[in-house]
C-alpha cells in the first residue's frame, strides 16, 4: 500500500491525514495514547479541537470529492444522552437539632436537578416532632419558597421529599421547624445532585 500526504500536517498535533495512491482514499494516522501509531479510514472527519488548525487545511475541493459519507456500512452507537451527566451526593446538613433553625444558603448553580432525602438516626423529648423544607431564594428580594418537604417526622427512620427537576435557583437551604418538650432529632438532609 502506497500512501502520500493529502493534507501538511500541524507538526505539534499527534495527527495527518493520507491518500492511499492506489484506492484515493483517504486515511486518517494518528498516534494513540499507548504510542502506537494507528491507520484508519475516513468515512466522516470530526476533527476534535486537539488536532489544530488540520481541519483548516483540508482543501474543499478534494473534501467533497474525496470524502463520501457511508451510514449503511458504518457502525454507530446511540448514546442515551448526548451531553455527558455528572452526579455527585451533597449533603445539605448533618448534626443534631434541637430547636427551629436552618442552614445557610447552599449554592447549588452548576446542577439541573436535585433529589433530596432525610434520615433520622436519633429521637428524644416527649412528644418530639420536626418538619423539613428544602427552600429555593429569590436572589433580588432575599425571600425564600418551599421547593420540597416533609412533615411530622416523629421517629428515626429515613424519607425521600423528592426531586426538583429544571431547578431555576442558584441558592437554596433547609430549614426546620422542630416541636415538643425538649426535642433532639439526629439527622441528615442528602442531596443527588446532577449537572
Amino acid at each position: 500500500m502506497s500512501l502520500v500526504e493529502f493534507v501538511k500536517p500541524d507538526p505539534s498535533k499527534p495527527a495527518r491525514i493520507l491518500r492511499k495512491v492506489e484506492t484515493n482514499e483517504l486515511i486518517l494516522e494518528y498516534t494513540g495514547v499507548d504510542g502506537n501509531i494507528y491507520r484508519v479510514p475516513v468515512v466522516i472527519a470530526l476533527l476534535p479541537q486537539e488536532l489544530g488548525d488540520l481541519a483548516k487545511q483540508l482543501n474543499l475541493a478534494d473534501l467533497v470529492q474525496k470524502l463520501r459519507v457511508s451510514i449503511v456500512d458504518s457502525t454507530i452507537a446511540v448514546p442515551v444522552d448526548l451531553q455527558y451527566v455528572y452526579k455527585e451526593s451533597i449533603t445539605l446538613f448533618s448534626g443534631t437539632v434541637t430547636a427551629s433553625g436552618n442552614t445557610l444558603d447552599i449554592d447549588v448553580s452548576r446542577f439541573s436537578s436535585i433529589r433530596v432525602a432525610l434520615k433520622v438516626t436519633a429521637v428524644s423529648g416527649t412528644s418530639p416532632a420536626l418538619d423539613l423544607y428544602i427552600e429555593g431564594k429569590y436572589e433580588a428580594t432575599g425571600d425564600y419558597v418551599t421547593l420540597l418537604s416533609v412533615t411530622g417526622v416523629t421517629s428515626t427512620g429515613f424519607w425521600e421529599l423528592g426531586q426538583v427537576d429544571n431547578l431555576t435557583f442558584r441558592y437554596i437551604r433547609a430549614r426546620w421547624i422542630v416541636g415538643g418538650t425538649s426535642p433532639s432529632f439526629t439527622i441528615c438532609v442528602m442531596a443527588q445532585a446532577k449537572v
